[in-house]
């Protein structure tokens, strides 16, 4: 009589390495929500689908407005996978699990009227080039957070271009642009024509309605300096 033995299930254990935006909470928190908010109408689709870690050093809450925060954040689309300084009564079921062994990068400090959301950055690594030989569709996101990109085409309303250094494009730019989110100091933007809805560098950022008229329609450098964008006419 031959038997037949089923072989023990395979249970396959690895480590994922990913980058996790920190969004770190101040007092008072309707403020910052609203101020949350503001980058949000610039640049809805910027949280999503990302993980997100709650640096709570800041915040001296209590559990009832920490679980309306975690609320607030959900409405918004923002999906917490950690927190970070969360005190022992912010810790337990159905809260999000304390994380540890993050490594930010230091950046200048933008200043508050052009600030955004902190983010945090790890050490850019091999640096390389993301080249685009095409347009950019509106609802698109490009992101290269190992090192550059170069767009050769237009950047459309509504699409998204997220570079751990800097971004070079070559066309018309009229969506949202972010550079530097890996780190490093001396990230720069370069267009051909500018009429983006957002630029960011570091944190610090300009929009379609604060930018210098002067600038519109321009090839541009944009770079940051003292925490400040600083725009080049190039042409």
């Amino acid at each position: 009589m031959n038997a037949h033995v089923r072989s023990p299930a395979t249970l396959n254990l690895r480590t994922h390495s990913l980058i996790a935006f920190v969004l770190q909470p101040v007092e008072p928190l309707v403020e910052w929500l609203e101020t949350l908010d503001g980058w949000l109408a610039r640049s809805p689709n910027f949280f999503a689908n990302k993980p997100i870690i709650l640096d709570m050093a800041q915040a001296d809450i209590s559990l009832m407005d920490y679980r309306d925060l975690l609320s607030q954040l959900a409405r918004r689309h923002i999906r917490v996978m950690g927190a970070e300084g969360a005190s022992r009564s912010l810790v337990g079921p159905h809260l999000p699990p304390n994380v540890t062994g993050g490594r930010p990068v230091d950046q200048p400090e933008a200043p508050a009227e052009s600030k955004a959301p902190a983010v945090e950055r790890p050490p850019a690594a091999h640096s390389r080039t993301l080249i685009i030989d095409a347009p950019v569709r509106s609802g698109q996101t490009i992101s290269n957070l190992e090192g550059d990109i170069t767009i050769i085409g237009r950047v459309a309303s509504g699409a998204e271009i997220i570079a751990g250094g800097s971004v070079h494009i070559y066309g018309a730019v009229q969506g949202r642009i972010i550079a530097g989110v890996s780190g490093t100091p001396d990230a720069r933007i370069f267009c051909t024509e500018a009429r983006a809805e957002l630029l960011c560098i570091g944190g610090a950022y300009a929009t379609a309605e604060n930018m210098d008229p002067k600038t519109e329609g321009k090839s541009l450098e944009i770079r940051l300096a003292e925490g400040y964008l600083k725009f080049r006419i190039l042409n």
